[in-house]
């Protein structure tokens, strides 16, 4: 199959459109770029240090819960200690439970923070694949300060060791790309067999990182219908796209189809309780359990939302924070693939600063994962592998402009310095660095293969469950998704049953601030809290929290009668 038109010589200014490269051949640009791939990480690990511990709310409602509780087998024993999130896939935060409960803390925060710091090697990788200006040494030196950049945006930098995993399941994401940058001239007129696997071993990528982390699947889609764009032959366009499709399934099944499997079994929906209205569990509201509590307040404000939300941050998250990436990118692509197709009408090429179909690419990908973003989520840190990609793309939509190298590089780097010097890193919570992560001081029990700990309030507190006796089952009778007096949700008698087959003593775990409201949710189960019998529980992640007895009320009249 011949190569097509539209890319034969696309590049034609700086030598063979087939050298995408990952990697420099010459031998002091490639150890320069080998040093950075290596330090990269690292150093990214030490800033994590240098920033302090993560205390994030998610941390101590679920992140740290669920990946015990999947390692030591209480998935049955339990019930919603996590709030709603209980259900959502433990398999990320496996690795990190395991580095910290096993490593002092800062060990294990060096490594995780080095975790992250490979997204700045992807992002080196992927920018010198697709640069297309100076020498091999200046490639290499520009591939490094758009990869440096790709770790310091409002929202990345904000995540660097935590256990959000935005930045985690972008290595899957960024993976995805290198492979396809680095494959471009295969994919787009090489043999076919090798061009479909290529295309399947990136859509294997993409759809390991959506298993893991379901909002991910805006970027996957993305990945997927950007195949459409290159320029290469209509039905080869639609042959790697499918085949990235079949490998975002076998990425799909590999790192999400056991939670799924298990969601299915105990519940009757694979993503429970999310699109509930369609799978239709009993043991949940006809929902969606959508968070709309970030959606734009109109249509119009959904259409520009890149003009608002850069500026009132906590309409796209819970803390604040400025990245004007998006922004930039908003206004600069569309304007400068309107000026690129105005020059081409008057025979004014573009700058070109990267490759033809790498910028097709990418730009397209960035485009509709943006779209279905802003159409599903709106929740800025799933919008993170955006940001990261964001400093390359705006070199990429600089150089569609219709004027001098000089002029758009200029251009290029008058914004990368504006997004840079304006960023401010979001803080979702730290605590200065103490010996482990997660330490909670739980009184002594009485009887504990007798007790059953019951939940109650909003507040995130399951990340003390490990320090109890491990015999002791958490049943949590209050929470985002389960009141004691729902109407709609079946799982409420299975929390019924469960709380009245025990004929052993209960206690009651909630925030100090929440007793009171635990002890009414109590009140609805027949229960009593007794809230001047109650024991304080130190942790060193957040406040302390309240341990107190509890009574039922018919064993309290009985004792009167």
């Amino acid at each position: 199959m011949g190569r097509p038109l539209a890319y034969q010589g696309a590049d034609a200014s700086l030598g063979s459109a087939t050298s995408m490269t990952l990697l420099p051949t010459a031998r002091r640009p490639r150890t320069a770029a080998l040093a950075f791939l290596l330090l990269a990480p690292p150093l990214y690990g030490l800033l994590g240090l240098a920033l302090g511990m993560d205390a994030n709310w998610d941390l101590r409602n679920y992140h740290w819960y669920n990946a015990y509780a999947l390692l030591t087998g209480r998935l049955g024993m339990d019930m919603l200690p996590a709030q709603m999130p209980s259900f959502y896939n433990p398999l990320l935060d496996v690795p990190f439970y395991l580095l910290a409960s096993h490593l002092p803390a800062r060990v294990a925060g060096f490594v995780w923070g080095a975790l992250h710091g490979l997204n700045l090697s992807l992002a080196f990788l992927l920018a010198h694949a697709a640069l297309r200006v100076g020498g091999a040494g200046q490639r290499v030196a520009l591939a490094a300060l758009l990869a440096v950049m790709a770790g310091f945006g409002g929202g990345t930098l904000g995540l660097l060791g935590t256990t959000f995993h935005d930045n985690m399941v972008s290595l899957g994401v960024l993976g995805a790309l290198v492979v396809v940058a680095g494959s471009l001239p295969r994919l787009i007129d090489g043999p076919v067999p090798g061009a479909l696997a290529r295309a399947a071993a990136a859509g294997l990528l993409a759809g390991a990182a959506m298993g893991m982390k379901n909002p991910t699947v805006i970027y996957a889609v993305g990945l997927c219908l950007a195949f459409l764009a290159l320029p290469a032959r209509p039905w080869r366009r639609l042959w790697l796209a499918f085949f990235f499709g079949v490998g975002v399934l076998g990425g799909l099944a590999l790192c999400g189809g056991f939670w799924m499997a298990h969601l299915w079994v105990e519940y009757g929906n694979p993503v429970f309780p999310h699109m509930n209205q369609i799978f239709k569990s009993p043991f949940a509201a006809l929902s969606g359990y959508v968070n709309v509590g970030f959606f734009p307040d109109s249509r119009l404000e959904r259409l520009v939302f890149p003009l608002v939300f850069p500026f009132a941050p906590l309409k796209v998250g819970e803390v604040p924070f400025l990245d004007l990436r998006v922004l930039v990118l908003f206004l600069l692509v569309p304007a400068a693939a309107a000026l690129a197709l105005l020059g081409r009408a008057l025979h004014r090429p573009s700058a070109r600063l990267t490759d033809t179909a790498a910028t097709r690419y990418l730009l397209t990908a960035m485009a509709v994962t943006y779209a279905l973003w802003v159409g599903m989520f709106c929740i800025y840190r799933y919008l993170v592998p955006l940001e990261m990609l964001a400093p390359l793309a705006i070199v990429m939509a600089a150089g569609l402009l219709p004027v001098p190298r000089r002029a758009a590089l200029a251009l290029a780097a008058a914004l990368l310095l504006l997004v840079q010097a304006t960023a401010r890193p979001a803080d979702w919570g730290r605590v200065p660095w103490g010996e482990r992560w997660v330490e909670a001081a739980v009184p002594p029990i009485e009887d504990p293969d007798d007790t059953m700990v019951l939940m109650a309030g909003y507040w995130a507190i399951s990340h003390v469950i490990p320090a109890f006796p491990p015999r002791i089952p958490f049943v949590r009778i209050q929470s985002n998704f389960l009141q004691p007096d729902s109407v709609g949700n079946g799982y409420l008698a299975l929390m019924q049953d469960k709380v009245g087959a025990h004929r052993g003593r209960f206690l009651m775990l909630s925030t100090i601030p929440d007793t009171p409201g635990a002890a009414k949710a109590a009140a609805l189960l027949g229960l009593r809290v007794a809230q001047d019998n109650c024991r304080v529980i130190p942790n060193n992640l957040g406040e302390p929290l309240n341990l107190c007895a509890v009574q039922r009320m018919a064993d309290l009249e009985r004792s009167v009668d």
